[in-house]
């Protein structure tokens, strides 16, 4: 078999179940194996009376957006099968996944955020700087970031919020990691969110901070690496987008640096 780029690395996957196999086998593809920890849980809200009052209302909005792929699945599981979303609802997504959800269901955006796929990104499109007196959804998970709502507040459009999944922290067994860093074979760690890092923190405990903290990491955004640089971690990659591809480029960048140090 031959070799791949990432030939000997243990990367450690903190994504969601049902969202990390497309991306393990991406990395296990370039000789890495990837080792599946997720630190975030996607169910159902608690409240679904609040969702389905504002799926029924969504005629009164001139625009919907979706901050994660999530939010475009659980959107349209609480719609009904088969059922789309109005025709007159023009929709935006934070990301090409979120994008790439949509197209899933035959309602592609009309809008996507450029790179870095970002709420940020989103904001910074010409088309979302003339936003007052739009009525704008917003789907996103139970207790979401404020920026995007806040910004398109201030330039003058309602904005209102459909909760349609919450986030919660897996019981899992931190056994698989702990071994790996033992026996010295555990090289990357790959978070994906403040909370998701956070998560991750909370599960390993403070028996196994050492070795977290040690442990070097690859993130999708600049606020990830501030607030993991603040925790104590000592060494953090940021991707350049919120993308698969980009997160490969990444650790690629990143196993090249350290083959460098060792034939150095």
């Amino acid at each position: 078999m031959p070799k791949g780029d990432l030939d000997g690395l243990t990367i450690v996957v903190t994504r969601p179940v049902h969202q990390a196999e497309g991306f393990c086998r991406l990395i296990e593809a370039e000789g890495a194996a990837a080792l599946r920890f997720p630190v975030i849980d996607i169910q159902p809200p608690l409240d679904t009376i609040a969702l389905a009052a504002r799926l029924q209302r969504l005629d009164e909005y001139q625009l919907a957006i979706f901050v994660s792929a999530n939010a475009v699945e659980f959107a349209y599981r609480a719609l009904g099968e088969g059922k789309p979303l109005p025709e007159t609802l023009r929709r935006a997504a934070v990301g090409q996944a979120t994008a790439k959800a949509l197209a899933g269901h035959a309602q592609p955006a009309h809008w996507i955020a450029p790179a870095p796929h970002n709420s940020e990104a989103l904001l910074a499109m010409p088309e979302f700087a003339a936003v007052a007196g739009k009525h704008i959804v917003i789907f996103r998970g139970v207790g979401g970031r404020e920026h995007l709502a806040e910004t398109l507040e201030q330039r003058g459009a309602r904005v209102d919020y459909a909760e349609c999944y919450r986030r919660e922290i897996p019981h899992i067994d931190v056994a698989p990691l702990v071994s790996a860093w033992q026996t010295e074979k555990l090289h990357l760690i790959v978070v994906t969110s403040n909370e998701a890092l956070h998560n991750l923190i909370e599960m390993v405990g403070t028996r196994y901070q050492e070795y977290l903290l040690a442990t070097p990491l690859v993130v999708i955004s600049q606020r990830t690496a501030d607030l993991a640089r603040q925790l104590g971690f000592g060494a953090v990659v940021t991707a350049s987008a919120a993308s698969d591809a980009a997160l490969l480029a990444a650790i690629k960048q990143w196993a090249n640096v350290q083959t460098r140090r060792l034939q150095a």
